[in-house]
């Protein structure tokens, strides 16, 4: 089964989530994956899960969504209103899920609830891959539009690009950001109804827990108060380019997709908060814990709803060590981990290193410059090691790193483009952002002091 593998993302993801993001692309959800195919894997590299996809499969995948949407922008209209149907019908189906009363419930009774759960899940899981690819197709021509009107030396560039990817509406984490600086002048009823709007940032997956009251309250008090006040509107924009009408579509396509590009992620955290009462009474009928249970596969939680029979505590401990999941030859779902792992690994032609370039050099996301002490941020577990004036260099960020990002003088990540969340929430924060280095995390190292020229996309070691 060895392929031509492309690396395309590293998440923190356990069994249960990262079985669904592999069923998301297949012809399971064909009603919006053009070209849908199996040949997908997802392997552990530095306590991260790490997808790799076949990569003509993934190619013809990315040009059948460009000649969808970007060739044909009227469809654009559809798929937004399809996004937002499919991402309300799963957050409503977890939110009834978690007000029933679920000790109630028969075991066949839970299963019907764990797979209806489960199968909305997975329909609403393509639009989160579409979203992202079209996100980048329709930002890049925006970019390419305004650098054309106005010449890419021109010093407003970088301003006008950001007014035209700023969302008109915000999702949580700029929510979230504008009312930290309103924090100290909200009294406590004030200050708990914003807690209980965003408890379930960061539940990224199944065993990633809320925030607690208590550290919900510590962490927003750590935010920098800034209110940000655009010096020209996105009405000054357009005025200055005068965009013809396919061009004005182009860029209206653009910044809806970047609101989209963090609601994408509302929906499913949130969607996740409510289905952990659904994992925990799962969890308690096996006697284990919940996080346990998001690494376990579809049919083992069938298996012991249906008989009893559970997976052992070994199994899981394996796993939560490292597995890798993919689909064999009959298009069934495989997940190995222990003294299996690295012959799966070679079988599938996964364990060569490739070679690093020296030379960090990305996107710029937010400009400016900055030096400081590089903190590896691979997952949750690492942002209490990032202190004051810290440098944040992570795979990717996501809504949960937002609190250490508020410490750090600068980010830099290995993937991402200019509306990828770091991008939008160190642009609010205006600190100095690069992202798309591909490499950061892998050629520095916690303790490295380095130099970032966010304007022109470098990061420099210091000697």
């Amino acid at each position: 089964m060895k392929m031509p593998w492309k690396k395309i993302l590293a998440r923190e993801y356990g069994v249960q989530y990262t079985e669904l993001s592999l069923k998301c692309l297949t012809p399971i959800n064909s009603f919006i994956v053009p070209a849908p195919f199996y040949e997908q894997i997802y392997v552990p590299e530095h306590g991260n899960e790490v997808c790799y996809i076949d990569e003509e499969k993934w190619n013809e995948f990315v040009v059948r969504l460009k000649e969808k949407y970007l060739d044909n922008p009227e469809n654009y209209e559809g798929f937004e209103k399809m996004f937002i149907q499919t991402g309300n019908d799963y957050l409503l189906t977890a939110e009834k899920i978690a007000k029933s009363n679920l000790k109630d419930k028969t075991n066949r009774e839970l299963k019907e609830m764990y797979l209806g759960y489960s199968s909305k899940n997975i329909r609403y899981g393509p639009f989160i891959w579409i979203q992202f690819i079209i996100n980048n197709f329709f930002s890049d021509k925006a970019k390419e539009i305004i650098e054309n009107k106005i010449g890419e030396d021109n010093e407003k560039l970088h301003d006008l690009i950001e007014i035209a990817l700023r969302p008109d509406k915000k999702a949580a984490s700029v929510q979230l950001n504008d009312l930290a600086s309103k924090w100290e002048r909200m009294n406590e009823d004030e200050k708990t109804a914003v807690y209980e709007k965003f408890q379930w940032l960061p539940c990224l997956d199944i065993h990633n827990m809320p925030w607690t009251k208590q550290k919900f309250f510590s962490h927003i008090s750590e935010f920098k108060k800034t209110e940000n006040v655009a010096s020209t509107s996105y009405g000054d924009l357009i005025e200055s380019i005068r965009p013809s009408d396919e061009e004005m579509k182009i860029l209206d396509i653009a910044k809806r997709l970047s609101y989209l590009k963090d609601l994408k992620d509302d929906f499913r955290r949130q969607g996740i908060f409510y289905g952990q009462k659904l994992f925990e009474e799962i969890a308690r009928r096996m006697s284990v814990k919940m996080e346990d249970v998001s690494y376990m596969m579809e049919d083992e939680i069938v298996d012991f709803l249906d008989s009893g029979k559970g997976v052992s505590k070994s199994v899981v401990e394996e796993r939560e060590r490292g597995f890798a999941i993919y689909f064999n030859a009959e298009k069934k779902l495989v997940c190995k981990s222990g003294n299996g792992l690295q012959e799966t690994l070679e079988e599938l032609g996964l364990t060569s290193v490739d070679e690093l370039s020296e030379e960090i050099k990305g996107i710029s996301a937010s400009r400016g410059k900055a030096s400081g002490i590089v903190k590896i941020v691979r997952g949750v577990s690492d942002l209490a090691k990032v202190n004051k004036g810290d440098i944040i260099v992570a795979v990717m960020t996501h809504p949960d790193y937002v609190i250490a990002m508020h410490k750090a003088a600068a980010i830099v990540t290995d993937e991402g483009g200019i509306t990828s969340h770091a991008a939008i929430v160190s642009r609010e924060l205006r600190i100095p952002c690069i992202v798309g280095t591909k490499n950061a995390t892998k050629v520095l190292k916690d303790g490295d002091r380095i130099e970032i020229d966010a304007t022109a996309g470098l990061v420099t070691k210091v000697k």
